[in-house]
C-alpha cells in the first residue's frame, strides 16, 4: 500500500531494502517516514487512533463559525478581496446550502463568475462528526477545508487542514 516512485530503468527495481521496517508496519505502527504512505494510509491511520481514543472530539469544538460565503453567480472579482483574511469560501445557493467552495487555488482557473471555477460538490461534514473522520475525509479527498453545515446542508462553520492536525496533534500529546 506504498507509494514508491518508479526507477527510470523499467527492468530495475528501487532497492528498498532496509528502508521499511515491515514488522512495525505490520503491527500497526508507522514508520518515521511518512511520505511513502499514501493518503489514504494515513487517513485510515488517524481515524482509527483518533475514533477509538477521543470520541467525545469533535468538529464544533475546532470549526470557525465566523465564515464569509459566496453565491454561485458573484463575480470574481467581489470575492478575491475575500481572500485577504481566509484560504476558501464555500458556496451557497439562495437558500444557504452549500453547492460548492473556493479557494485561492481556483481563482487562477479564470472565469467570470464563481460556479465557474468552484470546486462542486464540495466535501463537507456536520459539527457532531469527530476530528479523525473530518481528517480522514479531507485526506481521501485531497481537500484543505471542509464546510461544516448543518442538517439542511446550510454552512455552520469552516474546517481547515491547520485546524484537523493542530486538534490531532493536541491529542496525541
Amino acid at each position: 500500500r506504498f507509494s514508491l516512485v518508479k526507477s527510470f530503468a523499467l527492468d530495475k527495481k528501487p532497492d528498498l531494502a532496509g528502508s521499511i521496517d515491515e514488522d512495525t508496519i505490520a503491527s500497526g505502527e508507522w514508520p518515521a517516514n511518512w511520505s511513502l504512505a499514501s493518503y489514504e494510509d494515513v487517513g485510515e491511520y488517524y481515524a482509527g487512533r483518533v475514533l477509538k481514543e477521543e470520541q467525545s472530539n469533535n468538529v464544533s469544538g475546532i470549526m470557525t463559525t465566523n465564515i464569509v460565503t459566496a453565491g454561485p453567480t458573484d463575480t470574481i472579482k467581489s470575492v478575491e478581496k475575500l481572500f485577504d483574511h481566509v484560504t476558501g469560501v464555500p458556496v451557497v445557493d439562495s437558500e444557504g446550502v452549500c453547492v460548492g467552495i473556493v479557494s485561492k487555488k481556483d481563482l487562477a482557473k479564470g472565469g467570470s463568475t464563481v460556479s465557474q471555477i468552484m470546486s462542486a460538490p464540495a466535501r463537507t461534514i456536520k459539527k457532531n462528526n469527530s476530528v479523525g473522520e473530518a481528517a480522514a475525509i479531507m485526506l481521501k479527498y485531497k481537500v484543505n477545508r471542509l464546510p461544516v453545515v448543518n442538517s439542511g446542508g446550510e454552512v455552520i462553520g469552516i474546517v481547515s487542514r491547520t485546524d484537523i492536525f493542530t486538534a490531532l496533534e493536541s491529542m496525541e500529546e
